[in-house]
């Protein structure tokens, strides 16, 4: 994930605007502009909504569902073994569906 700086620079660049075309365009200052792209100020999800409209595009956040590291260790770990060592093996692991019914998971 880029930082707010790289995507104000990127979007101003691409834009071929200066610091000071782009802060009149979103109706900042460019010192303002300056100091998101230098990290020195972080704006808001508004900010750079308004910094992007101005350089004639729009933000959007992707949210992406990646697995814990160690669930797909185990279920690595659980292939190798032979269905009935996985039988075996879901008595280790069935007090965590107790666990999730009570709602201490």
């Amino acid at each position: 994930m880029e930082s707010p700086a790289k995507v104000v620079r990127k979007l101003r660049l691409a834009a071929g605007l200066s610091q000071r075309d782009l802060a009149r365009l979103a109706g900042t200052s460019q010192p303002a502009v300056a100091r998101y792209e230098s990290c020195a100020a972080t704006p808001s999800w508004e900010t750079l909504q308004r910094l992007a409209a101005a350089c004639g595009r729009r933000l959007a956040i992707k949210v992406e569902i990646v697995p814990d590291p160690h669930d797909v260790e185990l279920a690595e770990g659980m292939l190798d073994l032979t269905p009935t060592e996985r039988l075996r093996a879901l008595g280790r692991y069935a007090h965590l569906g107790d666990l999730a019914r009570s709602g201490r998971a």
